[in-house]
């Protein structure tokens, strides 16, 4: 099966090279797929194959055969990888980051980013044809909200209310051992770990300016809920801070959580059946954004705009409360 789509190109898109323009009027598909489609030769320029090179002129006709590999592959994406609309005016979108989707591809490693898998209705205005752009970011295996910018004006908005410190986040991070106290701050320059290349340190040397508060949710037998509030946004920050303090973030590897939790763990007596390998109750770190709190460029309005806590996270937490309550 083949289906063919097929645009005039618009002033706006002038200068436009083909594969830019069919990135933005098909944002819900990869660009490595439109990429491929351009390569075997199911994209025509007025009636050609020979213009995909040059830029577009207004009044130009696009075509594009969309073979039924493409369609199934940009429809094709796992459920569990789909964004939820949080939240969304003029200027912004707030969206819910599942664990595991990239907010970018760091070293072209993640076929698939947020911006990809927007929702169809949001993926692109609707008349320049320009997709949201990221204001600020989430670890990949972090959950929760995530703040876009629908334009370049309120993404410079919003980069500067960052940058004043205007934009409030709210995270839980589950961390293993009991934290005495109730509330506290944690002044500690982060910069790159030299040793490492993935890893950021606490340097008070080379570091620049990091602070988090953090506050306890809820303590468990063995394990404490935090709710983290970064007031600075360097990268890893709360990671980095938990683990400075001596309690690094449940699942969180790289900084030295323990790698993941079984039932085993918490439930007394619990025994697997034979034979088969027992499941983590959690196989990523336990953080997740809770909360954004910005004013948006297009009302002016603070808007506080909530992430539901992830299932898996949630689950977690419920077989604490009913094997580990403190």
């Amino acid at each position: 099966m083949t289906r063919r789509q097929s645009w005039v190109v618009q002033p706006e898109h002038k200068n436009l090279s083909p594969y830019r323009f069919l990135c933005r009027v098909l944002a819900h598909v990869h660009p490595a797929l439109l990429k491929q489609a351009l390569i075997d030769g199911q994209v025509t320029v007025d009636g050609s194959g020979d213009a995909l090179n040059r830029p577009l002129r207004p009044g130009a006709f696009v075509e594009i055969a969309l073979s039924a590999t493409l369609i199934q592959r940009a429809a094709g994406r796992p459920r569990d990888l789909a964004v939820a609309l949080l939240y969304q005016d003029e200027a912004v979108l707030v969206v819910d980051k599942p664990a595991g989707l990239a907010v970018v591809s760091e070293r072209r490693r993640d076929r698939e980013t947020v911006i990809d898998v927007l929702p169809a209705a949001v993926a692109a205005d609707p008349v320049t044809g320009v997709r949201p752009r990221v204001v600020h970011r989430l670890d990949k295996h972090t959950s929760g909200a995530l703040l876009l910018a629908r334009s370049r004006a309120a993404k410079q908005v919003l980069t500067q209310a960052f940058v004043e410190r205007r934009i409030r986040k709210e995270y839980l991070a589950l961390v293993r051992g009991a934290v005495s106290e109730d509330e506290q701050e944690i002044d500690a320059p982060i910069g790159a770990d030299r040793r490492h290349a993935l890893r950021m340190r606490v340097d008070a040397a080379r570091g620049k300016e990091a602070v988090t508060r953090l506050f306890v949710e809820r303590r468990f037998d063995g394990y404490t809920l935090l709710r983290a509030e970064p007031v600075t946004g360097r990268t890893h920050q709360i990671r980095v801070h938990l683990a400075y303090t001596g309690f690094p973030v449940l699942g969180d590897a790289l900084y030295g959580g323990r790698p993941r939790l079984l039932l085993s763990d918490i439930k007394p007596g619990y025994r697997s059946k034979p034979g088969r390998a027992e499941k983590p109750l959690l196989e990523r770190q336990a953080l997740h954004c809770r909360l954004v709190e910005f004013d948006s460029p297009a009302t002016g309005r603070r808007e506080a705009v909530a992430a539901p806590l992830a299932r898996d996270f949630e689950l977690l937490l419920k077989q604490l409360e009913r094997y580990r309550r403190g």
